[in-house]
């Protein structure tokens, strides 16, 4: 029987709460501007508005774990992202100007502590975080014993 893998870290996001909280209310505000300038679309605009509430709840970053296989980025419940250990090529730091524009998964929320991850297969990915520094230590740790258990793992 196989065991689910060990929870090793685990961190919350770092917000920038301004920036993230000001598209979310320009986005509703222009639909509900839409709204009531334009009434026979009240109801498009008004199921417009909930929709891109809703999308933000699911896509907005909860926690960063990292696991004895893979870094899980649990987003809204009960979304959650997995990205192998063993497709990561490289974990550093990034800019803060990655968290706004990058080609690759976006998931940081904060330009402060981003962290790039490269991988070898699948879109790079960037996130944001509390603590940048141990979540990297953390992360080289556990790809560090990923890598041993597979070198050791019957072929």
């Amino acid at each position: 029987m196989k065991q689910s893998p060990e929870l090793r870290y685990e961190d919350s996001p770092r917000y920038d709460t301004a920036p993230i909280a000001g598209v979310i209310i320009l986005l509703v505000f222009v639909d509900l501007l839409l709204a009531f300038l334009i009434p026979e679309t009240f109801w498009i605009m008004v199921g417009t508005a909930v929709f891109e509430l809703l999308l933000f709840y699911f896509i907005i970053p909860r926690k960063y774990q990292i696991l004895d296989d893979r870094v899980r980025i649990l987003l809204g419940s009960p979304i959650k992202y997995d990205i192998p250990l063993s497709t990561i090529k490289e974990a550093r730091p990034a800019g803060g100007a990655e968290a706004w524009v990058y080609f690759g998964l976006r998931l940081a929320t904060s330009g402060k502590g981003v962290i790039e991850l490269i991988r070898r297969g699948g879109m790079d990915v960037v996130f944001s975080p509390r603590d940048r520094q141990t979540f990297l230590e953390q992360l080289e740790l556990a790809m560090r014993s990923a890598s041993r258990r597979h070198d050791l793992s019957p072929k």
